[in-house]
């Protein structure tokens, strides 16, 4: 039997009060993808504070249960969604791989580690989803071994339209466990953030892409 979900508003204080997720309202950063945010998330950061873990990963758990997913191999994306997608499938039973973000320069020069996925049901984790391209290209990568990858199951998502059509034309739906909207609710009720720049952090979200230009704001820091 699996835990009922952690309430979202508890899930939310736990990224808000671990360090989680940063507020840049007055030095937005620029992402790897070339995406300027003033919402910066690490879900790694979760992994030191054992009781918020468990939380994360029993939703996973049941998440998993409610949506009835069906899958053989558990895979984490190199980085951020590996040490989650390894406790899950501990937590499932299931053998956890992981996706390297680029092949490797020996043996047999494969982006997939643990085990063969060919002919395998794979449901990949990511920590979290911006732009989603990594965790495209780990689908790829999954795709071109012969494993069947339908669906993904991240902690937050900023939940990008143009990011969604693109997973769309993968045939992958990805689950997210928290409405992001629940996080700067959260962040506004511990004194995080006040209202107007909840308000601002509100606009980027609807429309990320075009946010900086339409402000005339210019990046001060990039991703490492």
């Amino acid at each position: 039997m699996f835990k009922s979900h952690i309430a979202e508003d508890i899930l939310a204080e736990h990224l808000v009060s671990h360090g989680a997720v940063s507020f840049l309202t007055d030095a937005p950063m620029r992402l790897k993808s070339g995406l300027i945010t003033p919402i910066y998330v690490d879900n790694r950061t979760l992994t030191a504070f054992p009781d918020a873990w468990r939380d994360i990963i029993e939703t996973m758990a049941s998440r998993v249960a409610e949506l009835n997913l069906e899958f053989d191999v558990v895979a984490g994306v190199e980085g951020a969604g590996v040490s989650h997608a390894a406790a899950l499938a501990y937590r499932l039973s299931k053998p956890s791989i992981f996706v390297r973000q680029t092949a490797k320069t020996y043996g047999n020069h494969s982006r997939v580690e643990g085990a063969s996925v060919k002919g395998k049901r794979v449901l990949i984790i990511e920590d979290h989803i911006s732009t989603g391209l990594s965790l495209l290209s780990a689908v790829e990568a999954l795709k071109a071994e012969g494993a069947e990858v339908t669906d993904c199951l991240a902690i937050t998502s900023f939940g990008i339209d143009e990011t969604t059509k693109l997973f769309t034309q993968e045939n992958v739906v990805c689950h997210e466990m928290l409405d992001f909207a629940k996080v700067l609710d959260k962040a506004v009720e511990m004194g995080k953030l006040t209202v107007e720049e909840k308000s601002i952090l509100g606009d980027w979200l609807q429309n990320p892409w075009t946010w900086a230009a339409r402000h005339a704001i210019t990046p001060t820091g990039s991703e490492n």
